[in-house]
């Protein structure tokens, strides 16, 4: 053996120097027995501030002291973040710390006790991504106005406001209004999901029968579900089911979903819309057969711009938002959404309401 060969602790700890994350490692008996540069410098604490051996309480409370996990007194905050050390349960969280830095924290359980702390500074991304929302609910505020002008003007001129136009003429008009209309629903589409996300949208609750409700959205489907040669069948509960909701919103969840569920079904299938009520509230179920989904997809189904990378049979691209606002509508109904699929075979939307928002809450 190399008797000048570096020690095993000590090739690790070079190792993780040289990584960009930060990474601390806690004993069976809550003390500090390693940790990285990286660890420092995402804290901005001095190399002398920490000392193997020292306990990890000290260290949790000399963060709480100066800020780092927000306003309120340093030692019941450090007592809760203590609390979960001692837990040893794995967790996650994400703050933005006194020095301006947002840190994504995970805390992993390891074998005989040992527990790591492993930091990622995701500032970068968080403010790129703030700009991003920023930028794109400026541009839809500044698109709404004319948007709405264009498509005024062009639904006058289908009517034949301004003298009768050619064949062709006609024609063009149509597809420009087409395509205005779809503009104009991304634009309220971003400026909802904005809102959505922001806590600036206002909701109205009040007790309604919701197989009413759904009557109303298929009421609206019917026509496009025709078109496209697509039954749709209502299976209401044998008692009405009265629940807590903003009916425009839950009217844009369920004209969204049944949208969807007639979209990328076979002509000549059926859309089934299932109302069951249970103990804490009820159950809406929209049950198509068409190409279901595939499990990548499913996983970020409800996220903002999600679209599957295949061509849609109806060749008309949606805006991939519809879902991330369906979920946002439904998280301020204190509900649940969610969906199981199998490609090839069909999907099953399910969406959760309570009874009460007071209930809920």
């Amino acid at each position: 053996m190399n008797k000048n060969a570096p020690d095993f602790p000590s090739l690790v700890k070079a190792a993780l120097d040289h990584l960009d994350e930060g990474f601390m490692l806690v004993d069976g008996d809550d003390r500090i027995s390693l940790w990285n540069q990286a660890f420092l410098e995402m804290l901005d604490l001095p190399p002398a501030l920490l000392e193997e051996g020292a306990s990890i309480m000290r260290f949790v409370r000399m963060l709480a002291d100066r800020g780092d996990y927000g306003p309120g007194d340093p030692a019941v905050l450090a007592e809760q973040i203590g609390a979960g050390i001692r837990s040893r349960e794995p967790a996650r969280g994400e703050r933005q710390m006194a020095n301006g830095r947002i840190i994504a924290a995970q805390w992993i359980p390891m074998a005989d006790g040992h527990f790591l702390f492993r930091l990622t500074n995701v500032t970068a991304e968080r403010t790129a991504s703030r700009f991003k929302d920023e930028l794109i609910a400026t541009v839809s505020h500044e698109l709404r106005t004319p948007l709405t002008v264009i498509s005024g003007a062009l639904s006058l001129l289908r009517a034949g406001v301004g003298g009768q136009t050619e064949t062709g003429a006609t024609e063009l008009i149509d597809v420009a209004h087409k395509n205005s209309e779809r503009l104009t629903r991304l634009v309220n589409d971003l400026l909802d999901i904005d809102k959505l996300q922001s806590g600036t949208l206002d909701f109205t609750f009040e007790p309604l029968d919701i197989g009413s409700l759904l009557a109303a959205s298929l009421e609206q489907i019917q026509p496009y579900a025709e078109e496209l040669g697509i039954a749709i069948d209502l299976e209401l509960a044998d008692r009405p089911a009265i629940a807590e909701v903003d009916r425009s919103r839950l009217l844009q969840v369920m004209n969204n979903l049944l949208s969807n569920a007639v979209k990328f079904s076979v002509s000549g299938s059926r859309v089934r819309v299932q109302l069951k009520p249970n103990a804490s509230g009820v159950r809406i179920s929209v049950i198509d057969e068409g190409r279901g989904m595939s499990p990548e997809f499913r996983r970020r189904l409800f996220t903002r711009f999600a679209q599957e990378n295949r061509a849609s049979e109806r060749g008309e691209a949606g805006t991939g938002l519809g879902l991330a606002i369906c979920k946002n509508i439904i998280d301020r109904h204190n509900g649940q959404i969610h969906v199981d699929t199998q490609e090839g075979v069909g999907s099953i939307f399910h969406v959760d309401l309570p009874y009460e928002q007071s209930a809920a809450e």
